[in-house]
């Protein structure tokens, strides 16, 4: 009957070594692909989850107990009781412990004859704990014991997720679990907390206890980076609780040691003395997980970087290197310049990496955050805002220059010198708003914001019709014809049919009749261009008003562009002001691109005004209808003239595609 046991202990050895035989194989193929990957080989992160091999989470790692002697952390410090003849000498101090708790983590193959013995000896101290403390976050996958000794009449793995604030039980492991933990047993009852199956006293050496995490059956079927699953695989402690022991059967030879019976190191049996032998003693204890990368990363470093890696090559680092555009310890958040959407882990079940998306900063910011409400608004495609624009830019995207900067047209966005200062004349430009530095100007076209009757990108001279640049900008002329810029002195000159002029605030076209004689008024010439120059102000307009966007959708214009005004021309019978289009937001039968045309103001006032006025120099939104015959875009009493402002663009847009019918 012994020769019978001895040769299933034997056969249960061998099913051991095999096992740590793989472990090491394993171990060998971490050190290679890591190897291959400083290397420059392909990462198995490249466009797919991965994540780090399994090793041990114990190696390495100090193991604590509770009890001393045997398994204690400071042997030597702690007395030892001792019995002769039955009667309890002094205390005496301990020897060196000849199996402490490095022996359950140690080489298998290198030293094949070690264990841990524990130090509870007595039935009043028979209860002990096995302890692993994690320096950070792991996954646990599986927990393996060997046991020297019997296995355990009552035992409970627990694991924690807090650094050992609270605990959880993985497992509980009773001969009787419904005597031991007034609970079902799991051989009956699947799913049950506790289970009988590894609670038998033999064999009296070489027993295996084994927990899973997860339960087999939904192994395959769980995505392993999903919250729920992270959830019950993270551990930061580990904790074995030995809390009744059993000895072997009478009818057995006690475990041997090398082959030959040791007195001083076997396993107490039915008629051993409880106090002169250890209660627990184990081989093995493995921990298998890896370090918690969340699917971003496929190899792992120390945690603490000054700290020397162990020479043990199955330990397991618990700090990630990082893919996917991914940062941290555990690759649980997006690297500064890629939160463009919100962080997710990698699909285990699918393989998508589920990378961090880029910010557009154009090169002008090192970082960006993740703004909810852009994501929102943005239907879930693009939620990132740049941080701390450089080089003079603003805006979400580092997209535009900031007050009293405007682009370099020769240059790229993404340049560092695409925004220049505003070189606004200071005599000729408005002055500047409170707490602002520089002049301002369009942030686009560079062109400064000029006091009355004052021309020019920089503002630095008058406008045709005006003189005498000061303070409060350039007065109007005061004669029929032109005036010197610089005197005011009136001079005599004709202008040319066609000839392009600049209509400033108030400009003047006239109709070819001669005007008002009352009031001291000139009698301007029928031949004369554009001659309201020197009439400033004294134009006045009933314009169409936008209230809102549903009065633009009523009058179902034809054509709804973005111009700036250029010039004008006096054709004699009509007037003809020619325009760049900056943006169609809807056109009719006459085709319209961006680029220059003419547009057909066919109302004028009594002084010679166009109708509604339109300023040279300005951006506005301009709606009215179109004469397919001739092809052309006409400005009537009943058109839409508008400063074009940048909420209004963006409220035209919305509103355009979503209420106009």
């Amino acid at each position: 009957m012994a020769s019978v046991d001895n040769k299933g202990n034997r056969g249960e050895c061998v099913h051991c070594m095999e096992v740590w035989s793989r472990l090491q194989m394993q171990a060998v193929l971490v050190w290679l692909s890591v190897a291959l990957m400083r290397t420059g080989a392909a990462s198995r992160c490249a466009g797919h989850a991965c994540s780090p091999p399994l090793g041990n989470l114990a190696s390495g790692r100090t193991l604590t107990t509770l009890t001393g002697c045997y398994g204690d952390a400071r042997p030597l410090l702690r007395p030892c009781p001792s019995r002769h003849q039955g009667a309890l000498e002094s205390p005496r101090p301990c020897p060196e412990d000849p199996h402490p708790p490095a022996h359950m983590t140690d080489d298998p193959f290198s030293h094949p004859g070690t264990w841990w013995a524990s130090g509870a000896a007595r039935p009043q101290t028979e209860r002990d704990e096995i302890r692993l403390d994690l320096e950070t976050r792991f996954c646990l996958s599986h927990v393996f014991l060997r046991f020297h000794s019997p296995r355990p009449r009552a035992m409970a793995v627990e694991r924690s997720g807090d650094f050992g604030r609270t605990w959880e039980t993985l497992k509980l492991f009773a001969h009787n679990c419904s005597l031991e933990f007034g609970l079902l047993d799991d051989v009956t009852e699947p799913g049950a907390p506790c289970t009988s199956r590894y609670s038998k006293a033999t064999p009296c050496t070489g027993g295996e206890v084994i927990v899973r995490t997860l339960s087999s059956s939904s192994i395959r079927a769980t995505d392993p980076y999903s919250p729920e699953t992270l959830a019950r695989l993270s551990v930061t402690n580990l904790r074995v609780r030995l809390l009744k022991a059993q000895g072997c059967p009478a009818h057995l030879d006690p475990p041997e040691e090398g082959g030959r019976p040791s007195n001083s190191t076997r396993v107490p049996t039915a008629t051993q003395d409880p106090v002169s032998a250890p209660y627990y003693s184990i081989y093995t204890l493995l921990a298998r997980g890896t370090c918690l990368c969340h699917g971003h990363g496929e190899h792992c470093v120390s945690h603490n970087v000054s700290q020397a890696l162990p020479r043990d090559s199955n330990w397991v680092a618990g700090r990630c290197v990082c893919s996917h555009h991914t940062a941290g310890d555990h690759c649980e958040r997006c690297s500064p310049l890629y939160n463009d959407r919100p962080w997710r882990p990698a699909n285990g079940s699918s393989g998508a990496p589920n990378g961090c998306q880029k910010c557009e900063c154009h090169g002008h910011a090192d970082s960006c955050h993740l703004s909810q409400r852009t994501w929102l608004s943005s239907e879930g495609t693009s939620g990132g805002v740049c941080d701390d624009c450089r080089h003079n830019t603003v805006g979400r995207r580092c997209q535009r220059c900031r007050r009293g900067y405007h682009r370099q047209p020769s240059l790229p966005l993404n340049s560092p010198h695409t925004c220049i200062r505003c070189r606004c004349d200071p005599l000729g430009s408005l002055s500047l708003q409170h707490r602002e530095e520089g002049p301002w100007c369009n942030p686009r076209s560079g062109q400064c914001t000029c006091k009355a009757g004052v021309g020019g990108v920089r503002c630095s001279q008058c406008m045709p019709g005006h003189w005498g640049l000061g303070a409060k900008g350039c007065q109007p002329c005061v004669c029929p014809q032109a005036c010197d810029p610089k005197t005011g002195q009136c001079l005599d000159r004709s202008y040319a049919d066609n000839q392009i002029v600049h209509v400033p605030i108030g400009g003047r076209i006239p109709d070819g009749e001669p005007m008002f004689t009352h009031e001291g008024e000139a009698v301007w010439p029928k031949d004369l261009a554009v001659s309201a120059l020197r009439s400033t102000g004294k134009c006045a307009c009933k314009e169409r008003k936008l209230r809102s966007l549903s009065d633009l959708c009523k009058a179902k214009h034809d054509y709804v562009i973005r111009i700036s005004v250029l010039s004008a021309h006096d054709k004699g019978s009509h007037a003809e002001v020619q325009v760049k289009v900056r943006k169609v937001l809807r056109s009719g039968q006459v085709p319209l691109s961006l680029g220059t045309l003419s547009v057909y103001p066919l109302t004028w006032t009594s002084r010679g005004c166009t109708c509604p006025i339109l300023n040279p120099g300005m951006d506005y939104l301009l709606a009215g209808p179109e004469d397919p015959e001739t092809g052309r875009l006409l400005v009537t009493l009943q058109s839409v003239v508008a400063l074009w402002t940048p909420r209004l663009g963006l409220n035209l847009s919305k509103g355009l595609r979503h209420e106009c019918p």
